[in-house]
């Protein structure tokens, strides 16, 4: 997903301008995270499908169902901080593993 465009744009609409990198001192784009409200610097946010690419209930499918998913509009996609993504991801993994 490198040169999708609708990741780029889910990422400029969650952008909420320059403030200063508590990690640096320098001035950086910050980004709002959808799950928890806080703001990060673009290293500490991913883009994450709203809509997982893999149903939980459901499970792989097929691989035309699989990449239709993986590419989608920009209204599927948000912007989730590390922790956030993560804790999302663990909990479709574990309603997965219960089908």
């Amino acid at each position: 997903m490198r040169r999708y465009p609708p990741k780029w744009q889910a990422l400029k609409d969650a952008g909420m301008g320059k403030k200063v990198n508590k990690y640096s001192g320098r001035m950086a784009e910050h980004y709002l995270c959808t799950g928890c409200g806080n703001f990060f610097i673009a290293r500490d946010v991913q883009i994450d499908h709203t809509d997982p690419v893999v149903d939980p209930a459901t499970g792989f499918v097929n691989w035309d169902t699989y990449f239709d998913r993986l590419y989608c509009e920009v209204e599927n996609l948000q912007v989730l901080c590390k922790p956030c993504h993560k804790d999302k991801t663990n909990a479709e993994r574990k309603e997965r593993k219960k089908k």
